[in-house]
């Protein structure tokens, strides 16, 4: 299989955002870790790739924690021989972050959950608490993470293209947990698709277990964005795949469920218990 550039893209857009939160210069994380500024420049701007035994230092100077560090050199070895980075789901949200952040396309399937991006914090401390149960700081963190994803997406200056693919089960689910929470969420989706660029559908019937979630991340017109991606999960791992062959198997799958889903301005769920008995 042919080598991709998806791990390139990823260590320098972390080694960039984490550098440029920390409020340093490219010369001061070079001279950290004893290169040439040139050298680190041409990391952040893709064209080399840092060797795989100095990524932890790199990491290290701008600012990243040990577990991150450790997911970026899994992320270039995995890369380097394009093959779908296998990882826990935890790790491989850091990538998903970044691509919800500089991609100019993105689609995100589920069919049991509402998308961390268009969760209420109520909604998560609710609902999304009893399908991934935890501590008190594991699900504190949890939304944090969440949080700090709708404001990056939310305060980007460019317009992404935004496609949510919900299931209806998940909304149902909701509605029997609570009927006010199930309103103000619902709701909060339809602002949400009031926003620029910004589509939710809700897909009604039952979906194979197979093609119950998965995300699309493409390019489109933004300059900054790496090469597509897919991502899906199971319970105990998830992957993310860049075979183009591959993506092109999900955005099929993509189009085909779109075409059955009913716009959130529109979806009304008032036969809702009939359809439950």
């Amino acid at each position: 299989m042919a080598k991709t550039e998806s791990g390139i893209w990823f260590i320098r857009m972390m080694l960039r955002t984490g550098r440029e939160a920390m409020g340093k210069t490219q010369g001061q994380v070079a001279r950290q870790c004893h290169l040439a500024t040139d050298t680190y420049r041409a990391y952040e701007a893709g064209r080399a790739s840092p060797p795989a035994k100095n990524i932890e230092a790199l990491a290290r100077a701008c600012g990243h924690s040990e577990e991150k560090a450790q997911y970026m050199v899994k992320a270039a070895l995995g890369r380097a021989e394009g093959e779908a980075l296998e990882a826990e789901m935890r790790y491989n949200a850091l990538f998903i972050a970044l691509a919800e952040r500089y991609y100019g396309i993105f689609f995100k399937f589920d069919a049991l959950l509402v998308p961390g991006l268009l969760q209420l914090q109520q909604y998560h401390y609710t609902v999304a608490r009893l399908a991934e149960p935890g501590t008190d700081e594991w699900v504190d963190r949890g939304w944090e993470f969440k949080e700090e994803r709708q404001h990056a997406v939310e305060d980007r200056s460019d317009r992404p293209a935004m496609q949510f693919m919900i299931g209806e089960t998940a909304l149902l689910q909701l509605r029997m947990i609570s009927e006010p929470l199930y309103q103000d969420q619902l709701r909060h989706l339809r602002r949400w698709a009031k926003k620029p660029g910004v589509f939710v559908r809700v897909l009604r019937g039952p979906v194979p277990a197979h093609q119950s979630g998965f995300s699309i991340y493409l390019p489109g017109e933004s300059a900054v964005a790496g090469p597509p991606i897919a991502y899906t999960e199971i319970a105990d791992s998830s992957w993310l795949i860049d075979d183009p062959t591959r993506i092109e198997r999900y955005d099929d799958l993509r189009k085909k469920l779109w075409k059955k889903a009913i716009r959130i301005e529109v979806y009304n769920d008032d036969d809702w218990r009939y359809r439950l008995a």
